[in-house]
């Protein structure tokens, strides 16, 4: 279990920069919360790489989007986690530490590394929040995901207080 200490002022600063520059979280409209808290967790819904109102990259990597562009659908899946987190769960300020990422990689029968996809996520998670943002992960290989996105993630979070 790794210890996250309470009170750092050089992460208050590191954490305000990184709030700043949050995407707007993007909606949804479908029927389903995009963030569900029950006492100190937090459970994030699937993200897929949504800005600016549309998907960022569509197709199954492989024959229909690079190794490059997955990577960076699976950062901006992260970056939509955080942002939601911050609007849903009392805001970065209260996350305790990422729990758990799962994963799910869109991908023809011609490519084999979901690893590397996923890690566009996990890297982006723990070089924006530092030891709060390491997690478990779990990446799962599929035919095809909503709205034809290469890449989407769950997040389940620790919060310091319930909401």
């Amino acid at each position: 279990m790794t210890n996250v200490k309470q009170h750092e002022p050089a992460a208050d600063t590191q954490l305000n920069s990184i709030i700043k520059n949050l995407p707007k979280p993007e909606g949804t409209k479908y029927p389903y919360d995009l963030v569900t808290i029950e006492g100190h967790t937090a459970y994030v819904a699937g993200q897929i790489p949504k800005k600016d109102s549309g998907l960022a990259y569509v197709g199954a990597v492989g024959t229909g989007i690079s190794v490059r562009d997955a990577v960076d659908a699976a950062r901006i899946c992260a970056q939509q986690a955080m942002s939601w987190l911050h609007h849903s769960a009392g805001g970065l300020e209260n996350l305790n530490r990422l729990l758990r990422v799962t994963c799910y990689v869109a991908h023809d029968d011609t490519f084999q590394d979901i690893s590397a996809v996923a890690d566009g996520a996990s890297n982006c998670l723990i070089g924006a929040l530092g030891a709060k943002g390491r997690h478990t992960r779990s990446v799962i290989g599929v035919k095809s995901l909503p709205r034809n996105a290469p890449v989407l993630i769950e997040v389940t979070a620790a919060l310091k207080r319930p909401v």
